[in-house]
Parts: structure tokens; C-alpha cells; sequence
């Protein structure tokens, strides 16, 4: 609404600003002549008078034929003048009997000569009919003026009273511009030659929108919806072209490709093609109409329309496409005729009002000559009360006149600051003695709508709504029911007896009642009367409401007994216990949701507990400490993805001389990842005595245990060595993981490959236990596929190549610090972001 009112008033400000201009250049303003017929000299700078009638004011000052008018009361012609010199302002600002000189140069006289004119009115004498025909003709745009603001401001938020506007701003464009336009002030002119141009392109199109979406969608646009649309864009088009003439224009390219006339005649046909569309759709709707009472109203918009709009477009066409030449009475008829179309749908506004339009036309008047009498009378008395106080000052205190007025205006302010509270309250009163189930509402639901957001529980929103209905409405009592388990409602109130203060969801009684919030009247629903009675024996209430959810679940109720006036509710009152309810079926829809939201907020914050839990638990799962060799100093680390994952390194010590490494990656993230690792572990860590006697025979048992304790697509890449401190021989077995990497001392790079396949996804399985030499200054470097596979901006990985370079980087760095460094490059390069856990091993041999 904040956007919608600056709307309407620009729109309201441009229709009433040209329809005024319209009116005082065709109808106030009295066009005038001297009598005679000109046409372009030769040099196409001066006027040739080419015809002078006798008895004309020309034929009088002396004007002559072939006379050449140089100037117009000393100003040389300009280009508009020459072309048309009835709209020059010397002759749109003149009235009959005004004086104007020209200078004229005369065949055979060298001099120019300066001759004085008196203008007379314009054209023949007419009939005082005739004079009065044109007086009328000159005041339709009223009609349509009146009726389409006075929709608009009464439905700012409804579609189809913004195009009734639009539509009826473009039937005020249609009527013929006046050629004294011409000698408005630049801007207004622009600005009249635009909003014709628009709202003429539009006529057409706006007339169809309105009449595909009013008051239902026709069967046209069920099934072209794109049609209106496609429409209205080509008559935006079509009026940009012609923002310079003021009417519809086709593009230049058409011009060019179909010529002139043949585009002229295109847009035409578009216009007048469109209307008969409009026109087809109205008449859809009646016959499509879904109750006989609907289509008794639509049949007066329909007869309306049709009486008033296709005399005047059958004429217009006819002078469009073939240049026929209306007579004036066809002209006056047509006009007149047009005058239907607004005020048959004003009549269907008031009588049946089809916009949904409450029109209270006596009460208004009397509203408005109330509150306007008000503010005429505050404002004399205080206007007598300044005069007073000035003149009783100034007798007191002689201090001049400017001062005592000074002063007098002050005390003004004094007086405006003082009365404006209690002005304020007695408007109040206005609008509630006048309507005051309106203001009521109005009223109640500002306060709601402001305080919803602070209602933190149910009881608070019933609490609110019992005191702001009890004010409204004054019931001899009421209760607010609101959700307090999955199929009760409970109420809080002195009056209500303990069994009352909570009822079921599913009683018969409610589930008959309307779940959309409206009002449920005893005494429209009789045959019911005797079970709400019993239900809420012995209090007898009067009226119902449903608070409704989107979902047309009832979350709330309000049960009003008998008014204390005694009088039943009225339609003012449930149209207000209507907007309540909706208000308050979304203030409880807001509660819940975000009862909900604080429901899952605390089961996130459980499961992140749970999860850091968790991370703790796997972290002791990591070797503590590293191990002491004689010839290979070890490092290692597992950086995780998430929480938890499921990259798992190890540090065994095999006896003396002898340490087991082993790095593994089981596939998948996140809690089912950890949870496989775990199981990994405490298979191998079960089995760890077999490793001296028998490598590839420790691993079938770990594969077999796997294998039965998860499911079939589950499994693990691993690599698993032993490392004899003495010989410095690592024998290892690799189950499909990464090849590790040996850097020897001179430069050269061994892979550790495969030898054998994952673990845990086949129950038979065989591997192969190789060894490889490591030699002092070696570097051996285990590592998951969570470092060569991390990406960066680009979508680059790091690769095998980058890690190499980042292990030959440190030569003389110890194995913990090598490690540090290659875990800082593979975060920079992907700074910062990572998706798999990262696991490393490096040894350095001594």
C-alpha cells in the first residue's frame, strides 16, 4: 500500500491535469480568425493570402490577396505559424474583439506596410442547439474521470480497479487533440502529446486485459494467458513511436518495408482487432457466468459496453481507414452513447457492486459533511480567537502592528499545539459514531498486527484478543480458545466454569463449523442451537469464530455470548470478528513455526554437541605420540573433512626394531565413515600379532571381519608396512590405496603400488608382500587421496607432481616440520576450503 498510493496519486494528478487542458482548450477557450486564407510564400518564410472573405475583419484592416505576411505584432513567423497560423499564439491566447498588428509586404510597394486587425469569432454563426451540443460534448471526460478514480482509491490494492482506471484514463486520451495544443508552454505540451500517445496506444489493449481477468478469468486467456500481455507491449511500443504526435505511430522499420500508409493501417487494425477481442471476452464471461445472480450483473456491464463503445468505434473506423466525414449530430450521438459505458459500471458498483465495493452513499455525505464541518468550524474559531487575541495585545501593549501580529501568530502555534489531542479524539469519535465497525477494525488490527511479533505465547495472543474484541464489541462474555496439546483447546477467563476451560478439537459441534473464519450466528444456524447450548450450557453463546490456518486446520476459537446492547451482531461486527480471526490464525501459525524452529534449533545444537563428542572420541583413536627409531624418524597427522571421516593412520610397535605403519581411507564421509574406521581399527588392532609372522595372512583375516560386519558396498583402501629398524626394509602390502611415495636421496622417485585389491568388498582375498630398501637421507611419504585431489579456485588439482616438489622443498628439515610445510601448501593452494580428509605419513631415513 505504501507503493500503491504515490501511484495512484501521480496517475490521479497526470488524468486530472489533461483532462483540465483538454476541457479549457476545447470547451473554455473561444477560437477566433480574421477571416481570411493563407498559404506558404516562396521563400517559405512568410504567408501568401490567398482567399479574403467580405465583410471579415481582414477585408477591413486593408489586407489584400497576394498580400505577405511577414510578421505577427512584430515577431517574424515561426516555422509552426507558417505551416498552420491558427495555433500562434497570438491567435490561441486571443478572444474576439482583440487587436493584433501584422506586417505585410505588398506586391509593388517597397515598403512593408503595418495594418490592425480585431479578431471575430471562429466560423459561422451557430444554433444556440448547437451550442449547447458541443457544451455537452465537451464534458464527457468527466464521466470517466470520476468513475475510474473513485474505483481506484476505494480498491487501491485490487488489479482490476487500477486497469477500470487505466482504461477509463485511455477513453479521456481518445477524443481529438485540439489544435491549439500547439501553443501550450513546451513541457505541457510534451507532456500532452505523451500521455495521449500512451494512453491512445493502450485503449485497445487495456480494454481486453481488463476485460480477460474481469470479473473471472475468460476462456480467451485460459488459453492464450500470454496474449494480454504480448498486447499491451506492442501498444507500449507503438506509443513510444509516436510520443511526438500524440497518437499511436508504427515503427520506422515498418515504414520502410511496408510504406507509410500500409503500417498506418497495420496499427489501426491492431487497435480496432484488439477491442473486438475485449469485447468477445466480456461476452464470455456472461455465458460462462458461474450463477444466474452473476450473470445479471455481468449482463449490464456487457449491454453497457457494448451500447456505448461500438457506435463510437464503428464511426472512428470508418473515418481511420477511409477518411469519411462524420456529421456533427452522428459525432454528438456517438459521445453521448459513450457516456453508458462509465456509468453503467458505476451503477453496477453501487447497485450489485461487482468490484466488491461497499458504497454507503448517505452515510458518506453525512460522514463527510460532519468532519468537514468540524474542520471549518475549528478552523473560524481559532481564526477569531488569533483576531481577538492580537487586538486585545496590541490595546495592552503598544508595540506596533507588525509586532502584535507576530505575536498573534504565535499564540496561534500555542493554540494548534494545545488543540490538536483533543481534535484528534473528537475525529475519533466521528469515525466510530459513522463507522464504527470499520474503525474498530481498523483499529484493532493495527494494534495486532504491531504486537504479533512480540506475542511469545499463546496466552498473551488470547489475552490481547479478549481485551481488544471486548472493547469492539462489548459481549455480555467471551473466550479465546487457543491449541494447547494435538486435540484440545484450552481458554483462559474467571467466568468460565472448569469444564469449559478445555474442550476437544474433534467435537461434532466444531468440526461443523466454517474452518475459513467466518462467523457462525445462532440465530442463522438454528437447527445447532440446542447442541452449542448444551456444549457451553449454561453460558448460551451467540457467535463463533474459527481461527483458521493456511492448512484448514482450526487453531483457535472465539466464543462471544449476547451483546450487552442486546442487539444481534451485525455484518459490521463479523466482518470484524472476520479480519481478527484471520490475523490471529496467523499470529498462532507464527507461534507454531517457531516453536518448531526452537524445537530443531535445539536438536541441531544436540547433534553438533553429539558430533564434537564423537570428533573427541575418534581423536584418541589417532596415534598420541610418535614413535623413536634408530634410522627413520616418522611424523604423521589426519586433517578431517567434517567432524569425523574416515582416514585412519596408525603407529603399531611390533617389538623391538620393528614398527607397523598403516594409513587407510575408508570410502564415504561424515558419522558412517568414522564408524567404519573404528571397526577397521579394532580388526587390526585385534590381529596385530600375526604381522611378524605372516603380513598377507593378518589382512584376510581383517578383510574377512570386514567384509561380515558391514554392508556390500562398503570398503576400505589401506596401505599396511613393516619397518625393521636394523635392515632398514619396509615390507609392505598396498590394498588399492594412493601409492605411496619413496624420494631417494639423489633425486629419484619410486612409487609403492598396488599389490593387492580394496578390503571388505570381496569375502575371498589374496595379496602380495614386497619390500623396498630405504636408504639415509630417503624420504618415504604416505599420503590419502584428500592432498593430490584438493581443489582450488579453478577447479585445479594439487596432483602427485606438487607434492613431490613440496617434499624436495625441505632437504634439511626435520620430518615434522617437511610434514607442517606440505599440509601448509596443499591448504594455501586451496585456500582454505577443503572436501576430504587429508591423512599423511612421512618418513625421513636417518
Amino acid at each position: 500500500m505504501t507503493v500503491l498510493l504515490p501511484l495512484a496519486l501521480v496517475f490521479a494528478f497526470a488524468t486530472v491535469t489533461y483532462t483540465a487542458i483538454w476541457m479549457y482548450y476545447i470547451h473554455i477557450r473561444q477560437r477566433v480568425e480574421l477571416g481570411f486564407v493563407s498559404q506558404a510564400g516562396p521563400s517559405k518564410t512568410d504567408l501568401e493570402i490567398t482567399e479574403i472573405q467580405k465583410d471579415s475583419p481582414a477585408e477591413g484592416a486593408g489586407l489584400r490577396l497576394h498580400d505577405h505576411i511577414l510578421a505577427v505584432n512584430g515577431k517574424k513567423l515561426a516555422p509552426q505559424d507558417i505551416a498552420d497560423l491558427s495555433v500562434a499564439p497570438e491567435w490561441t491566447h486571443a478572444r474576439p474583439g482583440d487587436t493584433v498588428v501584422l506586417t505585410v509586404q505588398r506586391p509593388g510597394v517597397a515598403a512593408p506596410l503595418i495594418l490592425q486587425a480585431q479578431f471575430r469569432a471562429f466560423g459561422p454563426e451557430r444554433s444556440l442547439v448547437r451550442r449547447i451540443a458541443e457544451q455537452i460534448m465537451s464534458v464527457y471526460p468527466i464521466f470517466f474521470l470520476v468513475v475510474g478514480l473513485a474505483v481506484l482509491f476505494v480498491r487501491l490494492d485490487h488489479q482490476n480497479a487500477w486497469l477500470l482506471a487505466l482504461l477509463f484514463a485511455a477513453f479521456i486520451a481518445a477524443s481529438d487533440q485540439p489544435k491549439s495544443f500547439a501553443a501550450l508552454p513546451a513541457d505541457w505540451h510534451a507532456f500532452t502529446l505523451a500521455y495521449r500517445a500512451i494512453f491512445l496506444s493502450l485503449i485497445a489493449p487495456l480494454f481486453y486485459f481488463f476485460f480477460a481477468v474481469f470479473p473471472v478469468c475468460s476462456g480467451i486467456n485460459r488459453r492464450f494467458p500470454s496474449l494480454k500481455w504480448v498486447l499491451t507491449l506492442l501498444g507500449i511500443s507503438f506509443a513510444i513511436a509516436g510520443f511526438k504526435t500524440g497518437k499511436p505511430q508504427p515503427w520506422p522499420i515498418m515504414n520502410t518495408v511496408m510504406g507509410a500508409r500500409f503500417a498506418e493501417w497495420t496499427v489501426l487494425s491492431f487497435l480496432y482487432s484488439t477491442i473486438f477481442i475485449g469485447l468477445t471476452s466480456l461476452a464470455l464471461n456472461v455465458m460462462q457466468a458461474p450463477s444466474a445472480d452473476a450473470r445479471r450483473k455481468l449482463k449490464i456491464v456487457l449491454w453497457g459496453t457494448a451500447v456505448g463503445v461500438l457506435p463510437v468505434v464503428v464511426v472512428h473506423a470508418s473515418m481511420d481507414f477511409f477518411h469519411w466525414p462524420v456529421p456533427f449530430w452522428l459525432d454528438f450521438s456517438t459521445v453521448v452513447l459513450l457516456w453508458v459505458f462509465p456509468l453503467s459500471f458505476a451503477y453496477a458498483v453501487v447497485k450489485h457492486r461487482v468490484l466488491e465495493i461497499p458504497v454507503l452513499l448517505k452515510r458518506s455525505a453525512r460522514y463527510l459533511f460532519v468532519r468537514r464541518g468540524l474542520v471549518v468550524f475549528i478552523v473560524a474559531l481559532a481564526a477569531c480567537l488569533i483576531a481577538l487575541f492580537t487586538v486585545a495585545f496590541s490595546l495592552f501593549f503598544p508595540i506596533g502592528s507588525k509586532a502584535a501580529m507576530a505575536t498573534g501568530v504565535i499564540f496561534g502555534i500555542a493554540l494548534a499545539s494545545v488543540s490538536t489531542p483533543g481534535l484528534r479524539r473528537v475525529t475519533n469519535r466521528i469515525d466510530r459514531a459513522f463507522f464504527r465497525g470499520a474503525y474498530d477494525a481498523r483499529i484493532i488490527l493495527q494494534e495486532l498486527a504491531q504486537k504479533a511479533p512480540r506475542f511469545n505465547t499463546r496466552r498473551d495472543l488470547a489475552n490481547e484478543l479478549a481485551r481488544r474484541v471486548d472493547e469492539a464489541l462489548h459481549p455480555t462474555w467471551l473466550a479465546v480458545y487457543v491449541e494447547s496439546a494435538p486435540d484440545f483447546l484450552e481458554a483462559e477467563g474467571e467466568k468460565l466454569p472448569a469444564p469449559l476451560k478445555r474442550i476437544r478439537r474433534d467435537s461434532p459441534l466444531l468440526e461443523s463449523l466454517d474452518r475459513s473464519g467466518e462467523p457462525w450466528d445462532s440465530y442463522v444456524h438454528p437447527d445447532s442451537a440446542a447442541a452449542l447450548s448444551q456444549m457451553f450450557a449454561p453460558l448460551q453463546p451467540e457467535c463463533l469464530v474459527a481461527f483458521p490456518a493456511r492448512s484448514g486446520e482450526m487453531l483457535g476459537l472465539l466464543v462471544l455470548g449476547s451483546r450487552l446492547s442486546e442487539e444481534p451482531y451485525s455484518g459490521e461486527d463479523k466482518m470484524l470478528l472476520r479480519s481478527v480471526a484471520s490475523q490471529a490464525g496467523v499470529a498462532l501459525e507464527n507461534l507454531r513455526l517457531a516453536e518448531d524452529i526452537a524445537e530443531r534449533l535445539e536438536a541441531e545444537r544436540n547433534a553438533l554437541r553429539e558430533m564434537d563428542i564423537a570428533r573427541q572420541v575418534q581423536s584418541k583413536l589417532f596415534p598420541q605420540t610418535l614413535p623413536q627409531m634408530k634410522t627413520l624418524e616418522i611424523a604423521g597427522t589426519c586433517s578431517q573433512a567434517k567432524a569425523v571421516g574416515g582416514d585412519y593412520y596408525d603407529f603399531v610397535e611390533l617389538g623391538p626394531g620393528r614398527l607397523g605403519l598403516v594409513l587407510a581411507d575408508v570410502a564415504g564421509k561424515g558419522i558412517s565413515a568414522a564408524l567404519l574406521m573404528a571397526n577397521l581399527q579394532a580388526n587390526l588392532r585385534s590381529q596385530y600379532g600375526l604381522a611378524l609372522e605372516d603380513q598377507g595372512r593378518l589382512l584376510q583375516r581383517v578383510n574377512r571381519l570386514f567384509y561380515e560386519n558391514t554392508e556390500p558396498n562398503h570398503y576400505t583402501t589401506m596401505f599396511f608396512g613393516c619397518y625393521d629398524d636394523e635392515s632398514r626394509r619396509l615390507a609392505y602390502v598396498n590394498c588399492g590405496h594412493n601409492p605411496p611415495l619413496v624420494l631417494r636421496h639423489g633425486g629419484a622417485v619410486e612409487h609403492l603400488g598396488a599389490t593387492a585389491t580394496v578390503l571388505g568388498m570381496f569375502p575371498e582375498w589374496e595379496c602380495e608382500v614386497n619390500e623396498v630398501q630405504l636408504s639415509p637421507g630417503d624420504i618415504l611419504a604416505l599420503y590419502s587421496d584428500g592432498v593430490t585431489e584438493a581443489m582450488n579456485d579453478r577447479d585445479e588439482e594439487f596432483g602427485e607432481m606438487r607434492l613431490q616438489h613440496a617434499l624436495k622443498s625441505g632437504p634439511d628439515l626435520s620430518a615434522s616440520d617437511l610434514l607442517s610445510r606440505v599440509l601448509g601448501e596443499v591448504r594455501t593452494f586451496s585456500a582454505g576450503k577443503q572436501s576430504d580428509d587429508i591423512t599423511i605419513i612421512l618418513g625421513r631415513a636417518k
